[in-house]
């Protein structure tokens, strides 16, 4: 299993989003979250798709989220995450 880092700066875009949601919104992320964070904790480097480098994306919509995994040391590193909306979800929210 593998742990997952996050710092502060790379949590901030989600977090500004966060902080003006409305409660739909806010358990849209929250959701998507944990199902983002079950993902990376097993076989993070099969998840999402592949970026420059060794650099990953996972998209779980409301939110994405890009990463890099150190397989030696088990974490991954999360290096941004955010919220986007579809078409489909502005009806909804």
């Amino acid at each position: 299993m593998f742990i997952i880092y996050r710092n502060q700066s790379a949590m901030t875009p989600l977090k500004d989003t966060w902080e003006n949601a409305d409660a739909p919104l806010r358990d849209a992320i929250l959701q998507a979250s944990r199902l983002v964070d079950l993902q990376l904790q097993e076989e993070p480097q099969q998840q999402g798709e592949s970026r420059d480098g060794t650099r990953r994306v996972v998209f779980q919509a409301p939110m994405a989220v890009e990463f890099e995994v150190d397989e030696q040391k088990q974490v991954v590193h999360i290096l941004r995450a955010w919220a986007y909306r579809t078409a489909a979800d502005r009806q909804d929210w």
